[in-house]
């Protein structure tokens, strides 16, 4: 019985130090883009809200500037429409477009902009831009 119980634990603790490992492997902009595929998911108006650095551009068939909180909750059925929305799933974590001005999550017309707005020290990934269509 003894052995059996070290067996179990020494398994379980393996387990553990795999799972460990694995998040230990994904980067904080990983992290970002991980969080926004759930909260794009899930529909978490709470998260992308709390998420966007006002004013926010929007491009889809119209254009326009989300300027605070209240006003992006407010619009947003009409800021996700199912292109984005797939768009931003099928994005791959580690393979996300990066430039001066942020990273791209998403693909072409379909896609969300997001930039370190930290200090150097603690990254703060935030929404600056929502593409939505062709122009």
């Amino acid at each position: 019985m003894r052995a059996f119980a070290f067996i179990a634990a020494l398994v379980l603790t393996a387990g553990v130090r795999i799972v460990f490992a694995a998040e230990a492997d994904v980067s904080p902009k990983q992290t970002v883009v991980l969080e926004l595929q759930k909260a794009i998911r899930t529909n978490d108006k709470a998260w992308l809200a709390g998420h966007a650095n006002y004013p926010v551009n929007y491009f889809g068939k119209t254009k326009f500037v989300i300027r605070n909180k209240a006003a992006f909750m407010k619009r947003l059925p009409l800021l996700i429409g199912d292109e984005l929305r797939t768009a931003v799933l099928s994005q791959d974590p580690a393979d996300v477009f990066e430039n001066w001005q942020g990273q791209m999550v998403g693909n072409g017309n379909y896609n969300f902009w997001i930039r370190d707005i930290g200090d150097g020290e603690i990254q703060q990934w935030r929404i600056i831009t929502i593409n939505n269509g062709p122009p």
